[in-house]
């Protein structure tokens, strides 16, 4: 297995980008590059109300010149320091979609890597229940962090084709989706 040899920060404003000389089995050496991002939690919403899934759509500015819409995506957030990712899932699902998710409600479905081959960055997917009576609040994001998150709602059906059809872009949010479907969960 290849060893680390040293690590440095190369770039650091909010992303954080390191340099590694990494040493492989036939001692030869190589530089590789890393993307350390906080963990992030993702939920999938279903309103047992209206059985519709609920969907966040803002813009992203990383794919901004390669899709024509915002994409729609399952709510999501960082993990932040002393908190659980339980407790970010619920957190983040109140600000951005106005919903207070109780714990009763949901249910853990998996833990990846978003993109393992450059970034650290690691999701707790979760699957969770609403109804009209959680919600708290109209949603839409945080404006301290330039978030302007806009809700839509999908049927089941729709929503299931989407994934199909390739319509829903976002890995989270088709992982998610397909997870619930294969355990019934949907």
């Amino acid at each position: 297995m290849p060893t680390i040899v040293n690590e440095k920060i190369v770039f650091n404003n909010k992303l954080i980008v390191e340099e590694a000389q990494i040493r492989d089995h036939q001692n030869q050496e190589y530089t590789r590059l890393r993307l350390k991002r906080q963990d992030a939690s993702a939920v999938l919403l279903f309103n047992t109300a209206t059985h519709k899934i609920i969907l966040t759509q803002q813009f992203r500015y990383p794919i901004a010149d390669q899709v024509k819409e915002n994409l729609l995506e399952i709510m999501a957030g960082k993990v932040d320091e002393g908190e659980t990712p339980l407790d970010a899932a619920i957190r983040e699902a109140e600000e951005e979609t106005g919903y207070c998710l109780k714990k009763g409600n949901i249910r853990f479905l998996l833990t990846c890597f978003a993109s393992p081959g450059y970034s650290s960055e690691r999701f707790h997917l979760y699957y969770a229940t609403v109804s009209p009576e959680d919600l708290q609040s109209q949603g839409g994001g945080l404006a301290s962090e330039q978030e302007s998150i806009q809700l839509v709602e999908l049927e089941l059906e729709d929503f299931k084709a989407m994934i199909r059809d390739g319509r829903i872009q976002d890995a989270k949010t088709i992982l998610a989706g397909l997870y619930a479907f294969t355990q019934e969960t949907l």
